[in-house]
């Protein structure tokens, strides 16, 4: 089962969404800078950048995954010698997975550019809609990793 940290301004939401997105088939931990160090992770999801970066993405292998908001371009700086494979996300065309629109029943996401996931599954461009009714609007703006417009 892989271990997935999340960084930033909406860390707890973002780990209670998307453990609700993927019915527990992953470890989802929070991840602040009160407590840096904590399991070995396969993903790392960073909506901003936070000091506790310098200390987590060291520690990602070529073989895991972070995955960045690249709508928040102070992130960037902010990520050092990356070795994990990187994709990005948000409402920024040039992101590898997108959101054209979030409702209060979910959200369209496109993939842009083709990436392997950690089951070594090829995902291809493509789009399909991801509902989170139970969760509301707000966390799939978190889970997009862009501030809900009404925030």
């Amino acid at each position: 089962m892989p271990s997935v940290g999340m960084v930033g301004n909406n860390g707890h939401q973002m780990t209670r969404a998307f453990l609700h997105l993927c019915h527990g088939a992953a470890n989802c931990y929070h991840i602040t800078e009160n407590q840096p160090y904590g399991p070995k992770l396969n993903v790392l999801v960073a909506d901003a950048p936070a000091p506790v970066l310098s200390t987590i993405i060291p520690r990602l292998s070529s073989e895991d995954y972070l995955i960045v908001n690249a709508d928040d371009g102070d992130i960037f700086p902010a990520l050092g010698q990356v070795q994990a494979k990187v994709i990005t996300y948000g409402f920024n065309p040039r992101a590898c997975i997108t959101a054209s629109s979030v409702t209060e029943e979910g959200l369209q996401v496109c993939i842009q550019r083709a990436f392997v996931d950690l089951s070594g599954t090829a995902r291809t461009p493509q789009e399909f809609s991801a509902p989170v009714t139970s969760l509301g609007a707000a966390a799939a703006w978190a889970v997009v990793g862009s501030k809900h417009p009404s925030a």
